[in-house]
């Protein structure tokens, strides 16, 4: 069940949003919960990750989105985000963040995978 980050220009408020699948996200039209505003910016999720079984670190994205619009700083936060870390975060977060160095959009990737996997849903 996803749950997806949005921001609310009206009310200048974060707001997070449960959907109960992937696809109920693609098809839903947010609505803030406080100015009943539909058109909502979707934001990118804070990570939080565990580095041991006692200890649960969050990464913090930037305020605004604009700092990792450009595909070579969001690569960079990738990197940043797992520096301390010896988990392995597999191969398909590897080719994200190489794609990313070389300069791909996000949203380019981002539909890539989710044909290699089958998904036809549009992104975010």
């Amino acid at each position: 069940m996803p749950i997806y980050e949005y921001y609310c220009s009206d009310c200048n408020k974060e707001i997070s949003i449960l959907f109960l699948s992937f696809s109920e996200a693609a098809v839903s039209n947010p609505t803030c919960p406080d100015c009943g505003k539909k058109k909502l910016d979707r934001l990118l999720s804070r990570v939080s990750f565990a580095q041991n079984k006692k200890e649960t670190e969050t990464i913090k994205t930037p305020a605004k989105n604009s700092d990792l619009e450009n595909p070579k700083s969001l690569a960079d936060e990738m990197k940043k985000a797992t520096r301390n870390s010896k988990a392995d975060y597999g191969d398909d977060f590897k080719e994200v963040a190489g794609r990313l160095e070389k300069g791909e959009s996000p949203v380019s990737i981002e539909k890539k995978l989710r044909k290699r996997v089958g998904e036809t849903m549009d992104t975010h």
